[in-house]
C-alpha cells in the first residue's frame, strides 16, 4: 500500500505536469497545440483560460463603457460571479434584439456608426466568461450565457434543428396518412396540411416522388379498419 509521502509526491508531480502543460498551451493557444497536448497527456488537466485579468480590463474599459457595459460587472465576470455573468449576458442579448429591431426598420451600418455593439466585442465577453469559469473551476454555465452563446452559434433554428423538426412533422404526416387509408379514406396533401397546420405544398415537399404513397401503405398496416393501432403480437400473427 503506497505511503502518504508517495501519494503527496505523486500528486505534486501531477500538479507540476499540469502547470507545465497549461503554460505550454497559453504560450501557443491554438487548437492544434491543444489537441497535441491532450492526446499526449489525456489524464492531466490543462488550464485553458487565456482571457481576463486586470490589465485587459483596463484596456477594454473605454470600449465597454461605450456600449454601456459596467467595468465593475466585468471584473466580477473575471471572478466567475454567476450573477454578473447573467447580468452582462442578458444585456448583450437585449442589444442583439435592439440591433435586429433597427435593421428591420432599414437602418444600416449600425456598428460603424456606433449604434450597436460589434460582434467581436460580444465574443470577447463570452470568451472571458468561459475562461473565468475554467480558471475558477466553476464549470456550470449560467443559462443567460448559454442563450447568448447559442445565438452567436446560429440561433435556435439551426439547419440541423430545422431538419429534425421537418423529419418529425413528416413522420407524423405519414402516420396520419396511414391511419386514414386504413379507415378507407384516401389521404391528400390538403387533408394533412389542415391537420398539421401547414400549407399542402409544404407537406408535398417533405416527400420525394412516390415516397408519400409508399410511406402511407407501410403505416396503413399499423391500423385496423377503425383507425386503431393494431397490437404488435396480432400483427405478427397475421403474417
Amino acid at each position: 500500500m503506497p505511503s502518504s509521502q508517495s501519494k503527496r509526491e505523486k500528486k505534486s508531480s501531477k500538479e507540476r505536469r499540469s502547470s507545465a502543460l497549461s503554460r505550454a498551451f497559453k504560450n501557443n493557444p491554438t487548437i492544434e497545440n491543444y489537441v497535441k497536448l491532450r492526446r499526449a497527456y489525456p489524464n492531466v488537466t490543462i488550464e485553458i483560460a487565456i482571457h481576463g485579468g486586470i490589465d485587459p480590463l483596463f484596456y477594454m474599459e473605454p470600449e465597454l463603457a461605450r456600449y454601456g457595459i459596467n467595468a465593475n460587472d466585468m471584473a466580477s465576470v473575471f471572478d466567475a460571479d454567476q450573477n454578473a455573468i447573467n447580468k452582462i449576458a442578458l444585456q448583450l442579448i437585449e442589444k442583439i434584439v435592439e440591433r435586429r429591431r433597427l435593421q428591420k426598420k432599414g437602418r444600416t451600418h449600425l456598428v460603424r456608426r456606433g449604434l450597436t455593439i460589434p460582434d467581436n466585442l460580444i465574443d470577447w465577453i463570452i470568451n472571458s466568461a468561459l475562461d473565468s469559469l475554467s480558471w475558477n473551476d466553476k464549470l456550470t454555465i449560467p443559462r443567460d450565457l448559454i442563450i447568448l452563446i447559442r445565438e452567436r452559434l446560429g440561433g435556435p433554428n439551426s439547419e440541423y434543428r430545422k431538419g429534425a423538426q421537418t423529419y418529425h412533422l413528416k413522420s407524423n404526416a405519414a402516420l396520419v396518412a396511414g391511419q386514414l387509408k386504413a379507415r378507407g379514406i384516401k389521404p391528400t396533401y390538403k387533408m394533412l396540411g389542415e391537420f398539421m397546420k401547414v400549407a399542402p405544398s409544404t407537406v408535398k415537399r417533405w416527400f420525394a416522388p412516390g415516397e408519400f404513397e409508399r410511406e402511407t401503405d407501410v403505416h396503413a398496416s399499423w391500423f385496423d379498419s377503425e383507425g386503431n393501432l393494431i397490437d404488435l403480437g396480432q400483427k405478427l400473427r397475421r403474417k
